[in-house]
């Protein structure tokens, strides 16, 4: 039987509050255990946010997008591959787990372009290049993997998390590509979780105004995985310990799925 590649972006609460990034650590150990290929791809934002606000640098957003001067850059890129990328690293191995931390400039392994002028150095991915983390799975690694890439003239570019997870599970071909969030799932006008969605009923919503700011990048992700040879997209409530393990292994109606 072959092993199932999962890969899961992971931040917010699920990150950030001890109890929960432990019990999410040991899920982690138990699904390899079960013989799961595990790839996790980190954000970080408010540790951004922290940083910058000690640097006394303004924090602005459009679109659920971080606009990202160079000072702001050398920030990000400080933060997620440094503190942040070491710390899960860190987390991840005290509980068994045989963790790995990359950035998506080694190896080669994001390529991206800016995406829009009006946001700086953010970038939207034009290449993915799994070697790296491929490696690092057969030999036995769990790839931990800090969005940031390499634009065309090598410099560094700002990805936001959740497309730099789906990029990867698109290029992987990932049987599981699983958003973890604040939030149950994609919520409805009345605040109540919607099971599933497809391509047309995600454009609809965002029409509505239902589906906006950071929960944009999050079915976009999904969507963009699933077209380059993702099998499932999955947004999940980080908060709900052990979601993912009631997921993947007792396939509980959990979140919200997203189909083509």
């Amino acid at each position: 039987m072959t092993q199932p590649t999962v890969v899961i972006k992971y931040g917010g609460h699920a990150m950030d509050k001890p109890e929960l990034s432990e019990a999410f650590a040991t899920d982690l150990a138990h699904l390899a255990g079960q013989g799961m290929r595990l790839v996790v791809v980190h954000g970080g934002g408010p540790q951004i946010s922290a940083l910058l606000a000690r640097l006394r640098v303004e924090s602005r957003f459009v679109d659920g997008l971080r606009v990202t001067d160079e000072a702001t850059m050398r920030a990000v890129e400080m933060v997620l591959c440094g503190q942040v990328n070491k710390a899960v690293v860190s987390g991840f191995s005290q509980h068994g787990v045989r963790a790995a931390g990359i950035s998506g400039r080694d190896g080669n392994l994001l390529r991206a372009r800016r995406k829009n002028p009006a946001l700086g150095l953010v970038g939207e991915v034009t290449e993915v290049d799994p070697s790296l983390p491929r490696c690092l799975l057969n030999a036995g690694f769990l790839p931990v993997v800090a969005p940031v890439a390499s634009g065309p003239d090598g410099e560094a570019l700002n990805i936001n998390a959740d497309t730099a997870a789906g990029a990867l599970a698109g290029a992987l071909a990932a049987e599981y590509f699983v958003l973890i969030s604040d939030v149950p799932g994609v919520l409805n006008a009345d605040g109540r979780l919607i099971p599933g969605l497809n391509r047309a009923e995600i454009a609809r919503l965002k029409e509505d105004g239902v589906i906006s700011g950071g929960m944009i990048p999050k079915v976009e992700a999904c969507l963009n995985a699933l077209d380059a040879g993702c099998s499932r997209a999955l947004i999940l409530d980080g908060r709900a310990q052990s979601s993912l393990r009631r997921y993947l292994l007792d396939d509980a109606p959990l979140g919200t799925v997203v189909v083509r």
